[in-house]
């Protein structure tokens, strides 16, 4: 039991990631009570509440003004992150948000900006880090299990978004894509392990311009569909990540070397993950995890965070900080490709994420 009141919650936003989230949400009311949902189309928003709970509301200004609401789940368009976070913050609202945090530097260091000059809590997807596996990962590295890390490879090889989005235009347009889609949640999870980049290069390509709905509509794709950045980060650590919406690899994980061996996560993302050790004198052999693993993605974990972080006044885990840093990071392995893979500094920081366990 949470021992305090839910934070109260509203969802801006009855897409497709809403259903996953909404169904999370619900299985703590010791920690969170959904008071409602607003969406463009009203109808999304009466199914939404129908299944979920609450009230839909007809406006945004609406959801906004209502001072039950503590709290607001962003989960919007990525086009429309900042915009919609701006407002609630400036509402009054705590407020997580989907990735990526926003799509260019200056609206997401205006967010976190505006969070703090409030005094209001902002936290941001990707949260998979806190998965029992990424933290099994997490505390092996910490604990020398394999010496200083020298180098790291991640991979988001996420194949073709429009097999199973039944929106998936948006995905191929300039300020989304595999990088500021997908590429995010290993740039997080190497983040929260290694710390602070301190430069990038990248090289990207639109390798399939032209791609088909599953109802067989035609669009553009507009940016990059393969992306691979290299990272040096202040520790001097090196790292290279591969994000794409092509072909359906077997890699979607992340590989830690260091000085006495290697760890092997098989995913950035799923909470399950295997975890892999190779030290020099053995075979790879399984990690026990820190603690019974949640079944793939609990899509609420960083909202119960958030709630704790709000009740109980402790520190909080998915920032807005770190969400900013990896969006720089994105965009800089993006700019560096239009610009012949030249070095980028990065010009944020943060601080990284404490282990759970």
């Amino acid at each position: 039991m949470s021992q305090y009141e839910p934070l109260s919650v509203a969802i801006v936003g009855c897409g497709n990631i809403s259903h996953a989230y909404g169904a999370s949400l619900s299985s703590k009311p010791d920690k969170i009570e959904l008071v409602g949902a607003y969406d463009l189309d009203q109808n999304r928003a009466k199914d939404y509440v129908a299944k979920f709970g609450g009230h839909a509301y007809p406006t945004l200004e609406a959801l906004l003004d209502d001072k039950q609401v503590e709290a607001v789940v962003n989960l919007t368009i990525h086009t429309a992150h900042a915009e919609v976070t701006a407002a609630a913050l400036n509402a009054g609202k705590h407020v997580h948000v989907e990735k990526p945090l926003a799509t260019n530097r200056a609206d997401g260091q205006m967010v976190v900006d505006l969070a703090e000059a409030k005094g209001l809590r902002l936290s941001a997807s990707p949260f998979t880090f806190l998965g029992e596996s990424q933290q099994t990962v997490l505390k092996a590295i910490r604990s020398g299990l394999i010496g200083p890390i020298l180098t790291a490879y991640a991979e988001m090889n996420w194949a073709r978004i429009e097999r199973w989005h039944p929106n998936p235009a948006p995905f191929y347009q300039k300020g989304v894509g595999p990088m500021l889609d997908v590429g995010v949640y290993a740039l997080t999870f190497l983040t929260s392990v290694l710390g602070v980049v301190k430069d990038v290069q990248g090289h990207a390509q639109v390798c399939q311009p032209q791609r088909n709905t599953n109802t067989g509509q035609t669009y553009e794709v507009t940016t990059p569909d393969q992306v691979t950045g290299f990272l040096c980060f202040e520790s001097g650590v090196t790292a290279r990540l591969t994000a794409s919406f092509l072909g359906f690899s077997k890699q979607v994980g992340a590989e830690f070397h260091g000085q006495y061996g290697s760890i092997f996560i098989s995913s950035s993302h799923d909470f399950n993950a295997t975890v892999e050790v190779h030290t020099l004198d053995n075979e790879w052999k399984s990690v026990p995890y820190v603690a019974e693993p949640f079944q793939g993605v609990e899509w609420g974990r960083a909202v119960f965070q958030l709630a704790d972080a709000i009740r109980k006044d402790v520190p909080q885990r998915c920032t807005g900080r770190q969400a900013s840093h990896v969006l720089e990071i994105c965009l800089s392995i993006l700019d560096s490709a239009e610009d012949n893979s030249a070095i980028i500094p990065i010009k944020s920081t943060f601080e990284p994420p404490i282990s759970s366990y």
